[in-house]
């Protein structure tokens, strides 16, 4: 049953069907009536594609979250997207856009083609840790629009696909140069998994910091982890067991840290009596934590709607592809997990 069946039934033109299912104003109410209850009496649900094939305008926006399940599994095991999605949401729902959330590993991505081949959406944001570049070019060479939440996922030198730009290396210059003006000068760092460029960026944001200093970060304090709790809550106890903790640790991300506090806690390491420490996101369990962390913020909501303004104003006709992904850059938030290294 599609809508040339209910047409055909109801002795109407297929558009009128179709006006009936926009629930468009310009249908003789004995008209709607007649169709609506041939839809409920054969139990017709209408695909999203039925329901657009009768407007121009575009209507949905895509957000597909493409994850690699076997290394993590982003909507389930990050905190930080949850408010990325609801930016998103929310602003296109500003601009009468809905919105459509999809979840796909990055092995099994077909899907993703499809909803604009059927024309269930009108353009995508992909949110991943992954390289989707290989995504992208299915897309635009099928004609379709589609954006990147993280510029990191995209080849250099790919400008042509909206999204909004995270300054990492300066934001964690930043964070370094903070726990260096508290006077520390054992400092060390626990990145994320070194495939994300985000992890490289962060850390040679913040050994610039340390070396513009005149000073420099141990290798053995540098612990190479995964943007998960178990990686700070290693990397602590690493230093202690062999008894080689630094005095203040940046941690690229708030998982990292909370799992840095908890084995500070475990191990009898007074936070930030002997050691601070500083995180990367401000995810909104940060300040809750015992004690609550200091750390740099991502804005995150903030860096959902610029990509999703954009994405709308390129289906509107309102925005150019050449214009400049606009930069972003995470902002210090002091709370109770650093303290002076003099006091």
């Amino acid at each position: 049953m599609n809508i040339y069946d209910i047409s055909r039934l109801a002795g109407v033109s297929r558009k009128t069907v179709q006006r009936v299912l926009n629930n468009a104003p310009n249908v003789k109410p004995e008209t709607q009536a007649k169709i609506q209850k041939i839809m409920e009496e054969h139990h017709f649900e209408p695909s999203a594609a039925a329901r657009k094939l009768s407007s121009s305008k575009p209507t949905t926006i895509a957000v597909f979250i493409v994850q690699n399940q076997e290394r993590y599994k982003l909507y389930t095991d990050d905190l930080f997207y949850s408010a990325v999605i609801g930016g998103i949401v929310s602003y296109s729902n500003s601009r009468n856009y809905n919105v459509l959330v999809s979840i796909m590993d990055i092995s099994d991505t077909d899907q993703l083609l499809s909803l604009y081949k059927q024309k269930s959406i009108d353009s995508g944001i992909i949110i991943s840790w992954s390289n989707v570049q290989f995504i992208v070019d299915k897309v635009t060479e099928a004609g379709f629009s589609i954006g990147v939440f993280d510029q990191n996922n995209l080849h250099p030198g790919t400008m042509d696909i909206p999204f909004p730009y995270l300054d990492n290396r300066t934001s964690a210059y930043e964070a370094g140069q903070y726990l260096l003006d508290l006077g520390y000068t054992r400092l060390g760092i626990v990145t994320g998994d070194m495939a994300i460029p985000a992890s490289q960026e962060r850390l040679d944001g913040f050994l610039a910091a340390v070396r513009d200093r005149g000073l420099s970060v141990e290798k053995d304090h540098i612990y190479y982890g995964q943007f998960i709790e178990k990686s700070g809550y290693d990397a602590v106890e690493r230093w202690v067991r062999s008894n080689d903790l630094p005095e203040a640790i940046f941690c690229s991300n708030d998982l990292m840290a909370y799992g840095a506090i908890q084995a500070s806690i475990r191990l009898g390491v007074s936070v930030p009596e002997r050691l601070s420490i500083i995180g990367f996101d401000d995810l909104l369990i940060s300040q809750y934590t015992h004690p609550p962390l200091t750390t740099m913020r991502v804005p995150r909501v903030e860096m959902a709607v610029s990509i999703t303004e954009r994405i709308i104003d390129l289906m509107e006709g309102k925005a150019g592809n050449a214009m400049p992904s606009p930069t972003f850059r995470a902002a210090l938030v002091e709370r109770s997990s650093c303290r002076n290294a003099i006091n």
